[in-house]
């Protein structure tokens, strides 16, 4: 069976890559394709620009041959003063024109010159430039020339003997030329550009084929290689169902990114289930992004042991006591990893009764001395830049004694019940409340942020002790409380100093007949120092 599963598996692998091959051949031709229209593409493009460029330059011939044309016309003795200026206008036009034409194809061959560098033209483009320089130096002459002419034409007492049209017309020849130069080597030059587009692209066809032939080996041998590697893995696999299988601990087999691959049935006696292949484990972890954050830490480290709670199947929480070990694969790599656990929901549970026992008061519930301590050290050891604003108040409550001699000290711990429940959601929010002894309170205050928002919470806290309470079968019970406040760190940097500073104002509030809060400062010391100092 093992052996028809890999047979099954190997045509699949061998059906995808083909796949992948095909249409890596199509890509390809598809990419020749495109490539060898692009370069046709850039190829007619400049040669369509050297086109242009040729048809201003005739058109530039043109314009010197109408201003010839017009210059002889105008040196006729049979004209009108307009005909002449007339023909004197088309002499000047023309040969503007002529020049502006010839000024377009000089920038528009530069333009054209960057992107072609490599084609190694650089020979006729210094010709051109060198013929087109030498165009604009004899037409300067030309027009001087034909001005100069103009202007003797102009005088009165002109002899027409003096006109030499055959010496004018040698000039405007030398002229030209330039021109027809220039044009045969704009030709020149789109011939050769268009040959070495042409030597490009056999060169880079032939490039490609090489390189699509070394990445249809790389195919081969990777598809090999995954294959064999793919068996390996199925062996392994089966190894490990077999040991998860006859074993009476639970174990998981995950993936690099958290699927579960395989997990042992003996999950179902604890769980009620079994957890199924193909979901991620975080699906059955509480807080899955922490958990599974654990787990993938090992992936550069030794195994560890982590402790993990599994969602059951009637919604409880098992907690776990769980091995995480990355199952190598190839190269050393982590594939896969291994989870072992053990049930230790009891001993967690037992834990978590010592640590109520330990930090919570054992009659009213509320946080007691130790966790008041641990709360305070917390908050003054904070980073500067994170530290905020911390009160410590100390509230003891007025004629509690007589409570307790009066109606007995089940009454009195009644009203310590229902005080600290009523004095943990008076500070909810912007503290915590503590039972630190007796009928003494703490409480430590950080998220007020002006001493108007710190008054307006002691009120709060007078209020309400300053009020009747309904104990012992409807007994009536009024009561008040003495509080003394210090602030951290302008009255102590330490737990001990905060409390000394606070106890001092705590007698004051006292010792003015309670009900009442007063902030610490130093005067203090000096007239109730010695008082508090005996104080039982």
């Amino acid at each position: 069976m093992a052996g028809f599963f890999d047979i099954k598996v190997t045509r699949k692998l061998i059906f995808i890559f083909a796949a992948i091959s095909i249409l890596l051949v199509g890509i390809s031709v598809a990419s020749l394709l495109y490539l060898n229209h692009t370069i046709n593409r850039m190829s007619d493009s400049l040669y369509e620009d050297v086109f242009e460029n040729s048809e201003l330059i005739l058109s530039a011939d043109r314009d010197l041959h109408q201003a010839a044309i017009a210059l002889h016309s105008s040196m006729s003795s049979n004209l009108t003063d307009a005909e002449r200026d007339q023909f004197i206008q088309e002499f000047k036009d023309n040969n503007q024109q002529a020049q502006e034409r010839v000024g377009l194809a000089s920038s528009g061959i530069k333009s054209i010159n960057k992107p072609y560098s490599d084609l190694k033209q650089t020979n006729i483009l210094t010709e051109l430039e060198n013929e087109l320089h030498a165009f604009e130096t004899s037409l300067v002459l030309w027009k001087s020339t034909g001005s100069k002419l103009i202007a003797e034409r102009m005088q009165i007492g002109w002899d027409p003997a003096s006109y030499h049209a055959v010496s004018l017309n040698m000039q405007l020849n030398e002229v030209r030329t330039h021109l027809d130069q220039s044009e045969d080597l704009i030709d020149t030059y789109a011939l050769q550009v268009t040959d070495g587009f042409q030597d490009k692209k056999s060169a880079l066809f032939a490039l490609y084929s090489l390189v699509f032939f070394i990445l249809l080996l790389v195919i081969i041998y990777l598809g090999r290689k995954i294959i064999w590697l793919k068996n390996e893995m199925l062996e392994e696999q089966t190894l490990y169902q077999l040991i998860g299988e006859t074993m009476s601990d639970f174990i998981i087999l995950t993936d690099p990114n958290g699927l579960i691959l395989y997990s042992s049935p003996s999950h179902s006696s604890i769980l009620g289930y079994v957890p199924k292949k193909g979901d991620p484990l975080s699906n059955y972890i509480r807080e899955p992004e922490i958990a599974w954050a654990k787990l993938k830490s090992v992936v550069q480290g030794t195994p560890r042991i982590s402790e993990l709670r599994m969602r059951g199947a009637e919604g409880q929480w098992v907690w776990l006591e769980t091995k995480v070990s990355p199952v190598r694969g190839s190269n050393n790599f982590p594939a896969q990893f291994m989870l072992v656990s053990r049930e230790i929901t009891q001993r967690k549970q037992y834990e978590e009764r010592l640590h109520k026992l330990a930090f919570y008061d054992h009659l009213t519930a509320i946080p007691n001395r130790a966790h008041f301590k641990m709360y305070m050290e917390n908050l003054i050891n904070q980073p500067e830049e994170r530290r905020k604003n911390i009160a410590l108040a100390l509230l003891d409550c007025d004629r509690f004694k007589q409570l307790n001699d009066t109606l007995g000290h089940l009454a009195g711990d009644e009203f310590l019940q229902l005080l600290s429940r009523e004095l943990l959601q008076t500070v909810k929010g912007v503290g915590q409340a503590f039972r630190i002894g007796g009928d003494e309170f703490a409480v430590v205050l950080h998220r007020f942020t002006s001493p108007e928002m710190l008054d307006e919470m002691l009120q709060r806290l007078l209020k309400l002790f300053n009020k009747s309470w309904s104990i012992d079968n409807g007994s009536s019970f009024h009561t008040s409380a003495s509080i003394g406040v210090a602030l951290f760190p302008e009255h102590g940097g330490s737990i001990n100093e905060l409390l000394r500073a606070a106890d001092l104002a705590m007698y004051l509030s006292k010792d003015h007949g309670g009900n009442e809060a007063n902030l610490y400062y130093e005067l203090l010391d000096v007239g109730l120092s010695n008082q508090i100092i005996g104080k039982p």
